[in-house]
């Protein structure tokens, strides 16, 4: 059973690994993701659409997910893991109706590097309209310059399935999307978009939500025990 457990964990994050790279490859080919002309900000960018590329991948004409987030603390997991615990408020955006949900949100992300920051987490979202709740796993690289510490980087999630309110259109959607953090404020601003290529299923992100949970409570980490919160 172990084996087996560990043989869709390995499948699940090889999986999102290749989408990673494949938009690492839009992101450096000739059809940018979200490409922004130097000097326009964030909120510019918002309305800047995924671009296609002959890769195949495909993303909505609007962002569904704006979000500045902040850290709350720092944990040393071992001599290459670290813990980082956020909380963070913005907008999702109903696709087929453009309503608009007041979220916010806690998470943490497991994360590995320096100037090439690799993560990987869970995000718990509250909507602010009627208190409905779900969550999302993510997957992040994050390249940082030394000299100023802004960093950028791509972002990959998967959303649960279990809303049954104002966030229910977002049920085992898969986004895509871009973060960017200012050295000077110390904010996150993540900006994501559907991909639109992607297979909506019922998302069952327990195995890997149990592997994060795991990493976060390994036995040389001040965090013992840690468990994700229930579904």
């Amino acid at each position: 059973m172990s084996r087996a457990c560990n043989t869709e964990q390995t499948k699940s994050f090889l999986a999102s690994i290749t989408l990673l790279a494949a938009i690492v490859f839009v992101l450096i080919g000739p059809a940018p993701i979200a490409a922004v002309a130097q000097g326009e900000n964030s909120s510019d960018r918002a309305n800047v659409p995924l671009s296609s590329s002959s890769s195949g991948l495909q993303f909505s004409s609007q962002p569904i997910w704006e979000e500045n987030a902040t850290s709350t603390g720092v944990s040393i997991i071992n001599q290459t893991h670290t813990r980082v615990d956020f909380i963070g408020n913005g907008t999702m955006t109903v696709l087929d109706t453009g309503e608009t949900i007041n979220m916010t949100n806690t998470g943490y992300g497991i994360i590995t590097g320096r100037e090439t920051v690799f993560a990987y987490g869970r995000e718990h979202i509250h909507s602010e309209e009627d208190g409905d709740t779900t969550a999302i796993t993510f997957y992040e690289i994050i390249r940082y310059d030394p000299a100023t510490l802004q960093g950028k980087g791509i972002v990959i999630a998967a959303f649960d399935s279990n809303a049954t309110g104002t966030l229910a259109p977002f049920n085992g959607m898969t986004v895509a999307g871009v973060h960017e953090e200012n050295p000077d404020s110390k904010v996150a601003t993540i900006t994501l978009w559907k991909w639109e290529s992607g297979i909506i299923g019922s998302n069952n992100n327990t195995a890997t939500a149990t592997t994060i949970a795991s990493v976060a409570a390994a036995p040389s980490s001040p965090i013992m025990h840690e468990e994700l919160p229930a579904r």
